[in-house]
């Protein structure tokens, strides 16, 4: 039996600490004293550990992992297997594995860690068997402790790390964690350093808990596939979420296989789940191959369509027969969608690789800012060869054949920027089919990430609308939205252009489909999404290649799921130096000089004007009017509407359920919801008439009072609006699915008699109704306002909320438009006064416009609405190609007019047209005369009129003409 004095000249400590570590072992009694010096001299000089390990670890923490492997030992020789392959001894609060330093047991213990032991503490090193000769790998594992801070402790690093880790540590290793600490904290991408120690590269990645389910297994699979061993790895999690991964190696010194190792380490934490990820595992793929390969079969899954001549001979066939081209364009898209599922688009990549492998080869040539090898035109003709000569059937044909395709209509990406949040990439619209998609796009962006897909359509230059956030309660309903998510986000861009009318901002949309998996992940899938567009708007950058050589400038806001996130946007744009981080979004909280819709009404008081309209058009009065709205007292236009009417509620349909009373629900009780923001499932039963129920998804087999039994409550809530007995003057969607009443089911919004349920429907919620369903319900004598016209006064409110942040100074938006101390000062409150006059005059403007001309030619409405837009958006085109914006004393009249009057007075109209962007001038003139002309002069007036009205306006007459077409 060695010496202690013996065993500390071949290891890393001094025979008394020796000695410390063999009293613990032998005082726990377990083991002879021959045994605890033989295993003393194994672990401590034999095994080759590295010496971090003995500097940062108590000697009784050593003797307890000495004592645990042992223990481990013995129950691995009586279970009769071999104590080379796995070790393991886990406890509650930490464990300890010895395995054989081979990938499948790597893989299979770092799994096991990452299940058993989320969040924990962790030590591994690359050492020697007991036989000398296979190498081990040795894991320690221990739940962190972390220091308890006093009330209105600001955390800092000190006290977000481990007490063990910041007591233990050398300086120099505290400091690379700090640095990792705060990097991570003041970014949305992981934070990824390469750099060399003695004789060692050393590689940390530190990310954000959210996202870090298995990351210490992937990041080793990613060395694995360079053939790279690490001596020894840790992971350091930290009190605020945050967790710090360190791999040390051999040194390295090929600085380009450095890089690309870089990009694969973060290819894998935004890598969503995906059965292609499986050609990564088995080594086929790289990890950023892989993550290409999955968001083209995302691309191809929305974008590949089928277009017949077939399909247009009978689409041409059934004109004037708009049920028939409902369900013939729905047998279409079926078609299409069972055709090109994601699962048969997988599977197709999966058996034809060595394709999508050529394809990223032909991608990095044009969009690796490095020089790369090779003539992409040259790849391009091997992949269609390869298609052509070894793929028979069309459909996988067609597949592979979308990685060419998405290769030539991407014109930028941050795919090989080395700190991203999502791969983010701007495509070029052309790649629509304008059958499909009769309308093309001035730009697309498309997104997807660990926890989403998205994407952001726009159809002019400048343009603004919401961000919305798509959740699936079920695997169908994700299904669905799965296949159609491009398709929803197209038509609310669409919708968003056609009601942008009275502004100089286009329309837009972006929508952000939370995969099956990550639906507890909204906020991290929100703030990686606008991470990855600021990094394709911050350009140029080193890391970018931009094909398209244009700045672009989006303008976001708020919609389902994300109001609550504009401030961090904002502010998040700010923090990354985006020159136009003020206007970024709207809907801000009034501490950033925002204007929430939710709070003023905004989009609520142009929907109330358009029902003023109708009522006074129907001979109504609104207190005597009876009322079915979906859109419940938890959200903004369904609390809103609640707190702005004097109707007679009788049904309030959200996402809780129904509450519905035939006798009108008690509106005390309804504003008691929508002042708390509460779902209708806290609507007090006591107030219900004997005849009146409150229905909930959740409920089964519940009987109505009239005896009628609702055997699923979720089912009973989505079609309520269709069911008979439901009945009303008026019907105001302000939430709900797009598409609620189609072509297939408008008429089951008549009774049995073949008259409307419902004599008005003011469309609150976009998409809401289909516009064959529109016209439809319009024939049988229904009164409908679109969604277009309707709930145009939420981008009203965000325009001008634009402006503001555009015209006014740093400071002068700070004092002027940000509230001071919680108090609203004089300029503000009138803004948002002003704003308000301006969505019900714009509301009142159109509304008199539409029935001027419905009255006149007989015309629906829903059609009335799309013309007027099309007509106001093309005599904007005309004019910004004119050269009106060159005649100086229009420009002034038209913004001056356009401007809130409290802007004009404060700053004055040549500060505006000096700090405005001259492109954002030039739409204000373009819209907001065109707007103005269509509206007082009617949908007939030529050119001719049109010369009149600008001198009119060069004049100073049009708030006169205005004023008297409101009165007329």
């Amino acid at each position: 039996m060695k010496s202690l004095d013996e065993i500390s000249q071949g290891g890393c400590l001094a025979p008394a600490v020796l000695q410390q570590i063999e009293e613990k072992i032998l005082s726990n009694g377990n083991f002879t004293p021959e045994r605890v010096r033989y295993e003393l001299e194994w672990f401590c000089r034999e095994l080759h550990l590295n010496r971090y390990y003995f500097t940062t670890t108590p000697p009784d923490l050593i003797a307890k992992h000495i004592e645990s492997l042992r223990a481990a030992e013995i129950i691995a020789e009586n279970s009769g297997e071999t104590p080379d392959l796995q070790l393991a001894s886990e406890q509650p609060n930490q464990a300890i594995y010895l395995v054989a330093a081979v990938a499948d047991a790597i893989d299979e213990v770092e799994r096991r860690i990452e299940l058993k032991y989320p969040f924990c503490r962790l030590q591994s090193y690359r050492t020697r068997g007991k036989a000398n000769e296979t190498p081990f790998r040795l894991y320690f594992v221990s739940r962190p402790q972390f220091a308890s801070l006093a009330a209105g402790e600001n955390l800092n690093f000190e006290k977000a790390g481990d007490e063990q880790f910041i007591k233990l540590s050398p300086e120099s290793t505290l400091h690379r964690y700090r640095q990792a600490w705060e990097a991570v904290r003041s970014k949305e991408a992981p934070y990824i350093d390469i750099s060399d120690a003695e004789d060692e590269t050393r590689i940390m990645v530190a990310l954000k808990q959210d996202a870090s389910k298995r990351f210490l297994y992937d990041f080793s699979h990613v060395l694995d596939t360079y053939d790279l061993h690490t001596t020894r790895k840790y992971v350091e999690p930290f009190a605020d979420g945050k967790i710090a991964f360190s791999f040390y190696l051999d040194q390295i010194t090929d600085q380009e296989m450095l890089h690309s190792l870089k990009r694969d380490l973060g290819a894998v934490v935004i890598m969503p789940s995906s059965k292609l990820s499986s050609l990564f595992l088995q080594r086929f793929f790289s990890a950023q191959e892989a993550l290409y390969a999955i968001a083209v079969s995302h691309f191809a899954n929305q974008f590949l369509t089928s277009d017949s001549e077939e399909f247009q001979s009978i689409s041409r066939a059934l004109e004037g027969k708009p049920e028939m081209k409902g369900l013939l364009g729905k047998l279409k898209t079926k078609l299409v969608k069972d055709t090109y599922t994601d699962s048969r688009i997988t599977q197709t990549i999966l058996k034809f690789p060595d394709i999508a492998r050529l394809a990223f080869q032909q991608f990095r040539i044009w969009f690796s800012p490095e020089s790369t090898n090779g003539n992409p035109d040259e790849i391009g003709r091997k992949i269609t060869e390869q298609i052509t000569k070894g793929i028979s059937w069309e459909v996988e044909r067609r597949i592979m054949d979308s990685f060419l395709k998405f290769n030539k209509v991407v014109l930028k990406t941050n795919f090989f920027k080395s700190d991203k949040a999502c791969l983010a990439f701007r495509l070029d619209a052309s790649l629509l089919d304008p059958i499909d998609y009769p309308e093309r796009p001035f730009g697309i962006f498309y997104l997807i990430g660990k926890e989403f897909r998205g994407f952001h359509v726009r159809f002019k230059d400048v343009a603004r609308g919401g961000v919305r956030l798509v959740r699936s309660r079920t695997e169908e309903i994700y299904d669905i939205n799965s296949d159609f998510i491009f398709d929803e986000n197209y038509n609310l861009a669409s919708t968003q252009q056609l009601k942008n009318k009275d502004i100089p901002e286009g329309g837009s949309k972006g929508t952000i489909l939370l995969h099956l998996d990550s639906q507890d992940k909204a906020e991290s899938a929100f703030t990686n999404y606008i991470d990855g567009l600021l990094d394709l708007l911050m350009v140029p950058s080193p890391e970018i290649v931009d094909l398209s050589g244009k700045e672009e400038i989006l303008f976001l806001g708020p919609d389902e799921g994300t109001a609550e996130l504009m401030n961090w946007a904002c502010l998040w744009a700010k923090e990354r130096g985006f020159a136009y981080w003020k206007p970024f979004t709207t809907g801000k909280s009034p501490s950033l000089g925002g204007v929430p819709h939710d709070k003023y009404g905004m989009t609520t008081q142009g929907i109330n004007e358009y029902v003023a309209g109708v009522l006074s058009e129907l001979g109504l009065k609104e207190e005597e009017v009876t009322k079915v709205q979906t859109g419940g007292p938890d959200g903004d236009l369904g609390s809103n509407e609640i707190k702005i009417t004097k109707d007679r509620t009788i049904a309030v349909v959200d996402g809780s359920g129904v509450v519905y009373d035939p006798h009108a629900l008690d509106r005390k009780e309804l504003l008691r919801l929508a002042d708390a923001r509460q779902m209708i499932r806290h609507f007090d039963r006591s107030y219900l008439s004997p005849t009146g129920f409150l229905v909930l998804v959740e409920d089964r087999d519940v009987v109505l009072p009239d005896g009628i039994r609702v055997p699923n409550g979720e089912e009973f809530r989505n079609r309520f609006h269709l069911l008979p007995f439901v009945k009303a003057d008026l019907f105001v969607p302000c939430g709900g699915r797009p598409r609620s009443i189609n072509i297939g089911n408008w008429d089951q919004m008549l009774d049995d008699r073949g008259k409307p349920r419902f004599k008005a429907i003011v469309e609150g919620a976009n998409l809401f109704i289909t516009q064959d369903a529109r016209l439809r319900l319009e024939e049988a004598g229904v009164l409908l306002i679109k969604d277009a016209s309707a709930n145009k006064g939420g981008v009203t409110s965000s325009s001008l909320e634009v402006l503001a942040s555009l015209a006014l100074t740093d400071d002068q938006y700070r004092s002027l438009m940000m509230l001071q101390d919680g108090v609203v000062g004089d300029f503000r409150r009138e803004y948002v006064n002003q704003i308000i006059r301006k969505i019900r005059s714009n509301a009142r403007l159109e509304f008199l416009a539409l029935m001027a001309e419905r009255k006149r030619s007989k015309i629906p409405c829903s059609v009335l609405s799309d013309q007027l837009s099309h007509k106001i958006n093309t005599l904007a085109d005309a004019i910004l190609k004119s050269d009106l914006s060159s005649d100086k004393k229009l420009v002034r009249a038209v913004v001056a007019d356009y401007c809130p009057d409290i802007l004009v007075t404060t700053v004055g109209i040549d500060a505006i047209l000096k700090r405005v962007p001259a492109i954002y001038i030039a739409a204000i003139l373009a819209k907001h005369l065109a707007s103005t002309y269509v509206y007082v002069k009617g949908f007939h007036a030529g050119e001719i009129d049109f010369m009149k009205f600008v001198q009119e306006v060069k004049n100073g007459e049009l708030k006169a003409e205005v004023a008297g077409c409101l009165t007329s």
